[in-house]
């Protein structure tokens, strides 16, 4: 009966390790979640916006993103003639 406990707890694991390793990168990156809204709310004809990817945790990667030396987001540097709403 303990070997059978220990076989599923060992299923689960393995089971919810897996599942994680399928969340986006950028989930729960709250900063990266706004940007791709952002991104979704706007048209984006000349794809100017092609790098800002949700699957990336990093926004600083980013075309058009500025972060200082520990990575956080500074601003955006985005010309706005590049796009309608």
């Amino acid at each position: 009966m303990a070997s059978m406990t220990s076989l599923w707890a060992s299923c689960a694991s393995v089971t919810l390790l897996l599942i994680l390793t399928q969340v986006p990168a950028g989930y729960g990156n709250a900063e990266a979640d706004a940007l791709i809204a952002q991104k979704y709310s706007l048209s984006d004809p000349d794809n100017v916006l092609r790098s800002w990817d949700p699957t990336l945790v990093d926004p600083c990667t980013w075309i058009h993103i500025t972060c200082n030396e520990e990575n956080q987001k500074l601003g955006e540097c985005t010309p706005i003639w590049a796009f309608s709403t």
